[in-house]
């Protein structure tokens, strides 16, 4: 990369003296000097040279310096160029006029007559902020394409892992129906048992897969009429088997709710989420109980939906921040038994993408409530 005291300088002046003036006091510092005399000869110039810095004057014979400042900025901007200071250079000292130069886009301003020593050192003051600005922006891009392979890279996984799983799935299932006359539901070493774990790793996959898609925009709602007693049905059957297992009861209570509009199979993953991860949080000797509950709220037009559980309940420090992916990492570093994998960070973006929104309450040792809104 090239140092900063090598940066190119452009002068814009339409007096050549001074012009020669400014270019002699910045090749001692190794500075590269072009000039222009003329705004439009500037403009054309800027198509061949990219400098790192201009000295522009403010009273030009064709363009003055705040409209020649006005189409640098604009050029810069609108080609994605790097970041390119500009120095006024005026004989003006009123305060409208640095304020015209600022809206113009000026980065800083030296007076006539000109102190070539200040000069000398806001040229290298903002040749080290170009520098540095062009080193961050460098680190940005290289820090954007290594984020597009490592999500190339995950969704490369995640179907990986999708097929050999499915495939074991299927021969579960098949299993299963062979073996649920002799073996009961308590054995947790029967294959309809280890197809309801086969089936949550598939749902983390899912899940990571997702948030991707929907942190980068590429996964929209597909709404279709919603009546939430049918899918609150549906995840009682889902849960059903487990729950018995773990001694947990399962509630549900619809009330008023009209049908609405929304993504069925995304809202039907976001309660399978939350009734498993309460499922997780209730101790084995705990009597459990999970209750899907929603209602109507006429007042503000949206329909309230909740999963209450009696389980471990969540640490005050993390309710905050427990539907961040990068919080749920944190978490499983610090060994927490409330960590939820990246479910909830699922959840967040899925109700986000409804429009909606979800929160949580929770009391360490007594249970959690998992709220979400959704436009109704």
């Amino acid at each position: 990369m090239k140092d900063e005291h090598d940066a190119t300088i452009m002068v814009i002046d339409d007096d050549v003296e001074s012009a020669r003036l400014l270019e002699c006091a910045l090749l001692p510092s190794n500075f590269n000097v072009v000039k222009a005399y003329t705004g439009r000869d500037a403009l054309a110039l800027l198509e061949e040279v990219l400098p790192d810095l201009i000295l522009l004057d403010i009273i030009m014979p064709d363009l003055d310096g705040f409209e020649i400042c006005r189409r640098v900025k604009e050029k810069v901007g609108r080609t994605g160029q790097d970041f390119i200071p500009v120095i006024m250079v005026t004989a003006l000292s009123s305060r409208e006029d640095k304020i015209r130069g600022l809206e113009a886009g000026a980065d800083d301003f030296i007076s006539k007559p000109i102190d070539l020593a200040e000069l000398v050192a806001k040229v290298k003051s903002l040749s080290r902020i170009k520098h540095l600005h062009k080193s961050l922006h460098e680190s940005y891009e290289e820090l954007k394409r290594l984020e597009r392979v490592k999500d190339l890279l995950t969704q490369m996984i995640v179907h990986d892992l999708k097929n050999p799983l499915t495939a074991l799935m299927n021969y579960l299932e098949m299993l299963a129906i062979k073996t649920d006359k002799f073996l009961s539901p308590e054995d947790k070493f029967s294959p309809r048992n280890i197809l309801g774990i086969t089936d949550r790793m598939l749902r983390l996959i899912d899940n990571l897969l997702d948030i991707t898609r929907m942190e980068e925009g590429k996964l929209k709602p597909d709404y279709a009429d919603i009546e939430i007693g049918e899918i609150f049905l549906e995840i009682e059957h889902m849960f059903s088997a487990e729950a018995a297992r773990n001694s947990i009861r399962l509630t549900r209570e619809v009330k008023d709710v009209p049908v609405f509009r929304a993504d069925r199979g995304l809202l039907v993953r976001i309660l399978e989420n939350l009734v498993s991860n309460a499922i997780r949080s209730i101790p084995f000797n705990r009597q459990g109980l999970i209750a899907m509950k929603a209602v109507f709220d006429k007042t503000k037009k949206r329909i309230v939906i909740s999963v209450i559980d009696n389980g471990y309940g969540i640490p005050e420090k993390y309710l905050g921040k427990i539907f961040e992916k990068f919080e749920q990492v944190r978490m499983r570093k610090e060994g927490s038994q409330f960590n939820k994998g990246l479910g909830l960070t699922f959840c967040r973006l899925a109700i986000e993408a409804h429009g909606g929104r979800i929160d949580v309450k929770s009391r360490e040792g007594r249970g959690s409530e998992f709220i979400f809104t959704l436009p109704a």
